[in-house]
């Protein structure tokens, strides 16, 4: 081979080396920015419950979360849907993650360019949904990608729900006593 073609070919390579490290930074930048808080020492906060601000819970990459039951004996708690914080509701009785339509306009989706025909059935009766999928969601050290979910239409849902779209692609979650366990 001849020295200037040999010479091209190591450039174009790294170049691409330059390019696949530039997509993964950018795929993965809010992973990567835990793990440098993390590695600090000043992990942020990910999870608070509305009734005990200082609920145990497991944090830098364990794939374990603990959430704490309200004084209801709800799962309440703050997660990440693309980067942006969500309240949510644990709830294993829903299919799908269901976002309400203003939390879904803050998460970065365009809710008003959404097809609310899907109905779905809830404990308030039947509602229009449209089907979508979240490009991240992250509950404490777990990040999940790609996620099957609803917003619903305007109104419609009070709490954001993570339901088993999100669960069910966990190895477990079990309850123990006032804890809901989430194991990846």
């Amino acid at each position: 081979m001849r020295s200037a073609n040999k010479h091209l070919l190591q450039e174009a390579a790294q170049w691409l080396l330059v390019a696949a490290a530039l997509f993964v930074g950018i795929y993965f930048f809010e992973d990567i920015k835990a793990l440098v808080v993390a590695s600090d020492g000043e992990m942020p906060s990910i999870l608070t419950s509305r009734s005990e601000p200082d609920e145990k819970t497991d944090t830098g990459f364990s794939g374990v979360v603990r959430l704490k039951a309200d004084r209801r004996g709800h799962f309440v708690f703050t997660g990440k849907v693309n980067g942006r914080p969500v309240t949510f509701m644990a709830d294993t009785g829903a299919s799908i993650v269901a976002l309400t339509y203003e939390d879904a306009r803050r998460a970065g989706l365009s809710p008003a360019n959404l097809d609310f025909s899907a109905r779905v059935s809830t404990a308030n009766g039947i509602a229009k949904v449209a089907p979508v999928t979240l490009s991240r969601i992250r509950v404490g050290s777990i990040t999940l990608r790609d996620v099957p979910a609803a917003v619903a239409e305007k109104g419609a849902l009070d709490v954001n729900l993570l339901g088993m779209s999100f669960l069910g692609r966990l190895e477990s979650f079990n309850l123990s006593g006032d804890e809901l366990v989430l194991n990846q």
